[in-house]
């Protein structure tokens, strides 16, 4: 549409309409909430480092998204909030400020140069390259034993099945200290599966990359088994009786079925399974020290060196650890996705 006596090189009436709607739609929802939550406790932690060009940033981002939000929501600005909900805000910004004020320490306070320089190290590179990959492999092990578990869980009622659940979720819960203890004595030299292994087939699973993937599969295997079975329990089963009525068989189904339907939860579960491997350190430390993991060479990095040697690793252990996080919110979205396609 042409808009008479419109100057030249000025948008269209509808076009600015439209980016006012953009602008107030994204900043509508912005309120007490947010400063309390969000900025205030992020401001009160680079001051507290000392980073005051930060802090000053965060005060101009907050000024220019508060009159923004003033200018569409006129309305909304006059009601009035609950008092009590203001003061929960308040108490739960000082657990958010607990959470991110280490974080912000590392981030902001560690010389880049010194990050990069442990990046280059060989021994943490080969470090990083093992925990990945003994994680990777654990996921593997959890999606090929797990998904099968988690879908019986999900479409059988049987006796004694509260206890299964029960039994999965006993990692959860047990110290990690234990469980290395309790793995050492199935897996390891003189352990009730390690001697017959290392005896008759010269393979050894105590202080190796196996030992890892143990430890590992056994602290993250419940993620993924119990996301996999409320992916499950989220399809309708008559789904798979059209499919067999049809002719497929119970396994056809599954695999036709049941599986594309159940994807993202079954991506989330492996995604919380890997993250969870990646961070476990008790029980490794126990079963298998060697080769090292990224988390027993700064343990070990730390004891013999100190916090200030070790503090441009645990930055950049950080950084990973920023970046699975993300990956793992992205998964989430997507699960949700599946439940609400809108």
């Amino acid at each position: 549409m042409i808009v008479p006596n419109a100057q030249a090189g000025e948008p269209p009436a509808g076009v600015e309409y439209a980016h006012r709607a953009i602008i107030s739609h994204r900043f509508h929802r912005l309120s007490i909430f947010t400063w309390t939550l969000i900025a205030a406790p992020f401001l009160a932690g680079f001051l507290l480092l000392r980073l005051y060009a930060v802090a000053v940033g965060i005060v101009a981002i907050a000024a220019v998204a508060g009159t923004l939000a003033h200018d569409f929501r006129r309305t909304a600005a006059r009601r009035g909030k609950d008092a009590a909900l203001v003061v929960f805000a308040i108490v739960g910004s000082l657990l958010i400020f607990f959470i991110i004020l280490p974080i912000l320490d590392l981030l902001f306070t560690t010389p880049m140069s010194g990050v990069l320089k442990m990046a280059r190290d060989p021994s943490v590179q080969q470090a990083l390259y093992i925990t990945l990959g003994s994680a990777l492999v654990a996921t593997a092990m959890s999606l090929l034993f797990g998904v099968p578990l988690g879908y019986v869980l999900a479409r059988e009622q049987f006796t004694g099945k509260a206890i299964a659940e029960g039994i999965v979720d006993l990692p959860v819960v047990i110290p990690h200290t234990i469980a290395g203890i309790a793995l050492l004595f199935i897996f390891g030299r003189a352990g009730v599966l390690g001697a017959p292994l290392k005896e008759h087939l010269n393979v050894q699973i105590g202080d190796s990359f196996g030992g890892i993937v143990a430890a590992m599969l056994f602290v993250s295997l419940p993620f993924l088994v119990n996301l996999s079975r409320d992916g499950f329990l989220g399809i309708d089963p008559r789904m798979e009786n059209v499919a067999r009525s049809l002719g497929a068989t119970r396994l056809e189904a599954f695999v036709r079925v049941t599986l594309p339907l159940a994807w993202r939860s079954l991506l989330s579960g492996a995604v919380m399974t890997w993250a969870r491997a990646i961070s476990e350190f008790g029980s490794i430390a126990v079963i298998a020290y060697y080769p090292k993991t990224i988390n027993t060479l700064l343990f070990e990095w730390y004891n013999f060196f100190g916090y200030t040697y070790t503090k441009p690793l645990a930055a950049l252990l950080l950084i990973v650890a920023l970046g699975i996080f993300v990956l793992l919110r992205a998964t989430a979205k997507l699960r949700r996705t599946q439940h609400d396609p809108a």
